[in-house]
């Protein structure tokens, strides 16, 4: 038997497609809209505010730390949420995925943002890089192939496969 007995990784997992996965960014984005959104609302009176009474310079001020923190909270969101015990973001978890790495384990804060900047990769390409997902073998979306991760179906798991050995029963 020799090589054959050598134990390898198999994958019984079932791969997330396009379409489940874009259920999830939808409800994610409905997370971070109606947040942002208190966030905006607050900011954008303030603005207003300095505007009214002249001191645009302050207004100015105001907007740049506002996009600056959007950003840096979307960011945040989605690097930090794979590398907690749910493994993704929430729309994923209520979806019932799981984002992995090629070892099926938990994803490290630099594959995370490593593949969360990918994603920037994935829709400049005309967002084809997230359709991708729909038709590739494991579907992996381009930022998936980037960062060596895959989205799979939470009660999938990666196992070891048992050593078959062509032995009598005694």
């Amino acid at each position: 038997m020799g090589k054959e007995c050598v134990q390898r990784m198999v994958n019984q997992q079932q791969y997330a497609g396009f379409w489940i996965r874009f259920a999830a960014y939808l409800i994610d984005s409905f997370i971070l809209s109606f947040g942002m959104g208190i966030f905006v609302f607050l900011f954008t009176m303030s603005i207003t505010l300095l505007i009214e009474t002249g001191n645009d310079a302050a207004a100015i001020g105001f907007m740049i730390i506002m996009y600056i923190l959007i950003t840096g909270l979307s960011l945040a969101y989605y690097i930090l949420m794979p590398v907690t015990v749910w493994q993704g973001t929430i729309g994923k978890k209520l979806i019932g995925l799981k984002i992995v790495d090629a070892d099926g384990n938990k994803l490290t804060i630099g594959r995370s943002a490593g593949r969360t900047f990918s994603m920037m990769i994935s829709g400049m390409t005309m967002y084809i890089g997230y359709i991708m997902a729909g038709f590739t073998d494991r579907k992996q979306a381009l930022h998936d192939m980037i960062a060596k991760t895959y989205v799979i179906q939470r009660q999938s798991e990666w196992q070891a496969a048992p050593i078959q050995e062509n032995r009598p029963l005694t």
